[in-house]
């Protein structure tokens, strides 16, 4: 392979990982924001159906009816994985810095070990991502489950072209 296309591909595998760490932030963001708009609405829905209610019993069937409609759908506070939280902030803010020490990492250097662990990376992140669309999915939530398959484009992406940089370099 020439020069000039190891060169392009080394961009080309920063920029994807680049983009796709900054996407990956916003909607770690957005998904925040919207569980908790949906915790403020349900909480609200409660309220008013307590106080709507008039007597003891019809207090008591309220609140029943109200969490049994929280309930339904709702999602675990934390998702975990190996005792991780998928949803910390510091989380999302190792996996965005991890992503651009590995992108300036490729730009700079062409070693067979970084150019691996980049590939490997990239395609963890891109499992994960795969597994945050399908968790989207089955939440109804379409805007954030195109920007998971977006995500994990980008990452599968970078996967394969660090693991194609990997195979050329060490040729």
């Amino acid at each position: 392979m020439r020069l000039a296309s190891l060169v392009r591909l080394r961009w080309l595998v920063g920029v994807l990982l680049i983009a796709g760490a900054a996407l990956f932030a916003v909607g770690a963001s957005a998904e925040r924001h919207n569980d908790l708009h949906h915790e403020a609405a349900a909480a609200a829905t409660t309220r008013e159906g307590t106080v709507a209610a008039e007597g003891s019993k019809a207090a008591e069937v309220a609140e029943a009816a109200a969490a049994d409609i929280t309930d339904v759908g709702s999602e675990p506070a934390n998702e975990k994985v190996l005792g991780i939280s998928l949803e910390s902030t510091l989380l999302v803010v190792v996996a965005v810095i991890v992503s651009l020490v590995l992108a300036v990492a490729t730009w700079r250097s062409n070693t067979k070990l970084i150019v691996l662990m980049t590939a490997g990376f990239a395609a963890v992140f891109a499992a994960l991502d795969i597994a945050e669309l399908v968790h989207q999915i089955d939440r109804s939530a379409p805007g954030l489950a195109l920007l998971a398959a977006i995500i994990a484009a980008m990452h599968a992406g970078a996967a394969v072209v660090a693991a194609q940089r990997g195979t050329a370099s060490a040729a």
